[in-house]
This record gives C-alpha cells, structure tokens and sequence, in this order.
C-alpha cells in the first residue's frame, strides 16, 4: 500500500498516529462499505467558494451540509467547486480523492463539531482504494486553525421508506410551504402542470388494446411529425447497425424496434414534451436527455440478462429508463426557487443520495411527485412504482423488476462518471434477485458508454 507523497508529508510532520486499511478491511471495521455506507466515523471533505475564496468543510459521511446554515454563521454565500475545478486541484496534488486532512491543500478549513463527538476517524488516503484509520485526538491536533461549528443536519428517512398513500400529503404541504397556489383536490391541478397530451393518451389507449397492431401504432405517431422523424432517426441510429434504407415509421417497428419499444419510446417522447427541461442544473450532471437516452438504453440491456421467467417486457424497462427522471422536470416548473436551491446542495453534498437532500430541503422526492403524476396519467403500474422504488435496494413488492433495474442502471452509470446521484455500489441482494451478475452489468455498461456517440442523434432531436 501507498500514500500519496503530499498526504504523506502532511502526516509525518504532524505526526500523526494512524493505521492504513483497504477497502475490504476497512469495510470490516465499519460494518459497510466505506465508498457507499453513510457512516458518523467517515469524514468527508467539501470545497467551497465564493467572491472572498475557496473553503475546505470536513463533515461526516452521514450528514448533510446545509449551505444556508453555513452562510448563517459564517456570513457567506458559497457554491461548490466545479468538477474541473476539482480535477485541477487533484494533479496539482498528486492524489485520485481528497482527504480529509485540512493541511493537504493548505485551504482555509471549517470542521462540523459531530464529527468530532467519534473516537475515531476513517478519511481516504488519497487513493480510491485505501483508507486511513487515526484516533480522533490525533484528528483534532490537525484542526487548531480550523473553524469548528454546526454545519451539517441528519439525512432524512428515504421517501421509500413511507407508505406510497403519504406522497400526496407531502406534496400538497410542500406546495403550501413554497407556492401560492390554492391547495386543489386533483393532481395536475395541484401541481399547475399540463394535462396528458392528446398523442400519449392514443398512444396509452393503444398500449392496453391486446389487439393493437404495427399499422395503428405507425398511424398514431405519424400523426406528430416530429415524432414520426424521431423513431425513424432511432431506428436508423448506429446504435443498431441495421443494414439498407429506412423509410417510414412502420419500418422502424418492423425492421428494427419492434412494437412494444417503439410505443414506449413514443409514449416517453410524449410526455417529455409536456414540460420544458430546466436552464439550470448541478455542475458536472449529464443534460436531462442525455441522461435519459442512455438510461433507457441501459435498461433495455439489463433486461436482456435476466433469466427469461423473470425478465420485464423490454420496451416497458426502456420507458422506465426514459422517464427515470420526470421528476426532475416537474421541480424545475413548480419550486424554481427551491430547485436552484437543491442544485446547489446537490453540488456541495456528492456524498449524498440527491434524494435525501431533496427530502431534506422540500418535503419530498422527485421520485415521489413523478410517480404520482404518472399515475394520475395512468401510466403503467411498472413505470409508476418503478419510478417511486428505484433507489430501494430492498424493494421485493408488485412490479419490483423495473424498480430494481432502475436501481442498478442509474448506480452503474453514476460510478463510471455519468448521470446524477451519489457514487454508490449497487447491493448484492439487488443482483441476486434479478438473476445477474455485477461483472455482468459492468459489462454492459462499459459497451453502451463506449457506443455513448451512437445515441446522440436521438439525444440531440429530443432537445429541441
């Protein structure tokens, strides 16, 4: 095992009394993994600035910085440093993560007072892959130039943790608490958002009709060109590699597609247009489409490795792929203020499932308002509990499958860079149950980010 030269430097000249782990050991001493667990023990390293400088904040893993509270007791208003700020900051360095030793960047730090409540520390040592293990005392002699306050607050009870029937009782009381609008008994009413579209209406209709076939599904998409050029464009995308010409939406059904992924696609391109993607979003995250496109993607491939008893109707893990993140939108439309306020809490707490934060500063998820819109849409049971579930590793309900993949998809993206959330390892349990392999989904993975430039047509065209 070695340590970085200049995290070294740092604790030999302050001697500092300390034990170096690896992941394996380290996950034995904490009882969970230390890359995904939020633990009191693990200390975190957060930066900061704003018009005066850069800030260090050191808190614990299984808490949540609250800018507000900083800039209460501190007087500043900060945002977090961008991802290529960071990056810099790390060659500069020598060192693949921060650790949480004030002295390493020699930028002025702050130091959340639960942290040191601990009897002892877990920081990284500045590779992804080992662990410092220091009493805490030790830690306190390197933050006799710190400022020590209350910075942080404890992460909220996950909305999958409630029952699905108090979803509306916290968006009806977020709405009171962030909008003027009058409290109302119907949902899209509630959220002042726009009605089903007429083409996602025929295109449900179609959907449940067991006698549909590819004619009517060409016909109904045809009658919106522009979705029309979408599944054509889809269809002819490198992504598929489908030799010879192809020239009308039917052919994309019966040459390329196949009906059930062209009528979720259709029916995913038709809400997505209901509401606008918001300007602003956190440093460093994939655009909404983009994230969207790729997800879907994913979802699809998982799907294929289930066994096939077991294995979710393709087009229908698509769609879940494709509206994963609905809610995101729906934030954006309805608490502008309040989403500005999250992007920038998402920016400072990487560590944190954006959930959590979510919860912590509205009341509720995105999974949650989404969920519940999809159903007052009366979307599928599948996409609606897949949307609600999908960061439950213990979720085993009705429709679990598209939930659970939802889970993995979105956690396998995330730590290879791409997408939104916190950098966590998904379960061994959410494997097991799907019938496949995490080097399996790695797999995957690796192949469609490599094809990443095959999708961006779709991506590009959904962004208009």
């Amino acid at each position: 095992m070695t340590i970085p030269a200049t995290v070294l430097k740092v604790l030999d000249d302050w001697q500092v009394d300390y034990q170096l782990t690896n992941d394996e050991d380290t996950f034995q001493l904490m009882q969970g993994n230390p890359m995904t667990s939020y633990s009191s023990k693990l200390a975190r390293v957060i930066f900061l600035k704003d018009s005066i400088g850069q800030v260090q904040v050191v808190i614990p893993s299984n808490r949540i910085l609250d800018l507000n509270r900083l800039s209460q007791q501190c007087g500043r208003q900060f945002n977090a440093l961008k991802p290529e700020e960071l990056t810099r900051l790390k060659t500069k360095l020598g060192i693949e993560d921060f650790p949480a030793l004030p002295q390493v960047t020699q930028i002025d730090s702050m130091v959340d007072e639960h942290l040191l409540a601990e009897d002892e520390l877990f920081i990284t040592s500045g590779d992804n892959h080992e662990w410092i293990k220091l009493p805490v005392d030790c830690f306190k002699s390197l933050t006799t130039s710190s400022t020590i306050g209350d910075f942080t607050v404890p992460l909220p009870i996950p909305s999958y943790q409630q029952s699905p029937t108090q979803d509306l009782d916290d968006v009806h009381a977020a709405i009171k608490q962030f909008t003027p609008l009058r409290i109302k008994q119907r949902l899209e009413e509630t959220l002042d958002l726009p009605p089903l579209p007429e083409t996602a209406r025929k295109i449900i209709e179609l959907r449940v009709n067991p006698d549909a076939d590819t004619t009517e599904l060409a016909s109904v998409v045809e009658m919106d060109p522009g979705m029309a050029a979408q599944v054509v464009s889809w269809a002819r995308s490198p992504y598929y590699g489908v030799k010879g010409e192809i020239k009308s939406v039917e052919d994309a059904v019966i040459r390329v597609l196949g009906f059930d992924l062209v009528i979720n696609l259709a029916l995913g391109l038709a809400l997505g247009r209901t509401l606008t993607v918001p300007k602003e979003g956190p440093n460093g995250y994939a655009p909404f489409w983009q994230q969207a496109v790729m997800t879907a993607a994913l979802m699809g491939e998982l799907a294929r490795l289930m066994p096939v008893k077991s294995r979710p109707n393709t087009g229908t893990a698509y769609l879940c792929g494709l509206l994963h993140n609905f809610g995101y939108l729906i934030m954006g439309h309805v608490f502008p203020p309040q989403f500005s306020l999250v992007n920038r809490h998402i920016e400072a707490n990487p560590h944190i499932n954006r959930s959590l934060l979510e919860k912590y500063l509205l009341g509720l998820s995105r999974e949650q308002v989404s969920s519940l819109l999809m159903q007052q849409w009366r979307m599928p049971e599948e996409v609606v509990i897949g949307l609600r579930s999908q960061h439950n590793p213990s979720y085993k309900g009705d429709f679990s499958t598209c939930a659970n993949l939802l889970y993995v998809a979105t956690r396998s993206l995330r730590t290879r860079g791409f997408g939104d959330g916190a950098w966590e390892e998904p379960h061994d349990e959410v494997f097991e149950r799907l019938g496949i392999t995490a080097e399996a989904v790695h797999n995957v993975t690796e192949s469609l980010l490599e094809k990443a430039d095959d999708l961006s047509e779709l991506v590009q065209m959904l962004n208009k």
